[in-house]
């Protein structure tokens, strides 16, 4: 019987459209051109009789079996990668530099690190933290794991995922960790924060409330101060699900109702294009990859 078997470059192709959503930067990724991705893909679609990819406008989303097709080929690429690791060698050994968030790096990125350290072992990661601004910062980091609502074209955007904002709260201010209604969750005492102060107003305004629906008790300068706030009993932060995910998976929050609204913008891995073929950037980005789809608490709230 004949194996039915698609070329490996129109798998890489579609593997990598499907994580980034955008046929521009997966082109940019794998060093070809827009229409050559494209034409891949056709190609892979007329083969396999099926559509992987709804375009909507300018945009691009999976289809249901395109879902299902990406994790399959995702996870088989990075046992290639892996398995030629294992036997060919480790990529360049070195310092790879990584921005990320506080809130991001103290609650999720450093409980993580230790499983790179063993996968990589000759790959120094240090972590850079920006008080200045949300920005990716080129000429302070290798890489960045940003979030933002507009892209740089003179950048290289890994897309990661699009998430939620979340209302997450101690245990104890609710039995059980759970309230019975929206109403009963509004009486409560809610935390704002000023990096973010739309956070708030845009949850509330996603169930048709304004901002005086609620009574915000204190104000912290950024989501790890918010978030320990939260951790106290103090009231309800509203927080992006990434900033919060790591505690809720430690038990230390809830999400006391399942009241979530889109962010408006998206979670990149950001490089400059200089950098794509730096072997430990590729090494970490499928690393944190693998990671972000490997968490249960984040995956419920990110598409």
């Amino acid at each position: 019987m004949k194996r039915h078997f698609p070329p490996l470059n129109a798998l890489r192709a579609f593997e990598a459209t499907a994580r980034l959503l955008s046929f521009q930067q997966a082109a940019r990724e794998l060093n070809v051109t827009h229409s050559a991705v494209s034409h891949q893909i056709k190609k892979l679609e007329q083969e396999l009789g099926a559509a992987l990819f709804a375009r909507l406008g300018r945009s691009i989303v999976l289809t249901p079996l395109g879902k299902r097709y990406y994790a399959e080929i995702h996870e088989a690429l990075q046992q290639i990668e892996r398995s030629t690791l294992e036997l060919f060698g480790e990529p360049d050994q070195g310092d790879l530099t990584v921005q990320v968030y506080m809130g991001i790096a103290s609650r999720w990125l450093v409980q993580r690190l230790g499983g790179f350290r063993q996968r990589f072992p000759a790959i120094h990661i240090e972590l850079y933290n920006s008080y200045l601004s949300w920005d990716y910062e080129r000429d302070a980091a290798d890489v960045g794991i940003i979030y933002a609502e507009e892209i740089d074209s003179s950048l290289a955007y890994q897309r990661l995922f699009q998430g939620n904002l979340i209302p997450v709260c101690s245990p104890q201010l609710f039995s059980n960790g759970e309230c019975e209604s929206l109403e009963q969750l509004l009486e409560k005492p809610f935390l704002d924060v000023s990096e973010s102060p739309d956070n708030l107003p845009h949850w509330l305004s996603s169930m048709g409330l304004e901002r005086d629906a609620v009574s915000v008790i204190s104000e912290h300068d950024n989501h790890l101060l918010a978030l320990e706030a939260a951790i106290t009993g103090a009231g309800i932060a509203i927080v992006p699900a990434f900033f919060g995910c790591g505690d809720i998976a430690s038990g230390k929050l809830v999400v006391p109702l399942p009241m979530t609204a889109p962010e408006r913008g998206t979670w990149y891995l950001v490089q400059q294009n200089a950098n794509l073929a730096n072997s430990r950037a590729i090494c970490f980005s499928n690393w944190l990859n693998r990671e972000l789809m490997q968490d249960p608490v984040l995956q419920q709230y990110i598409q």
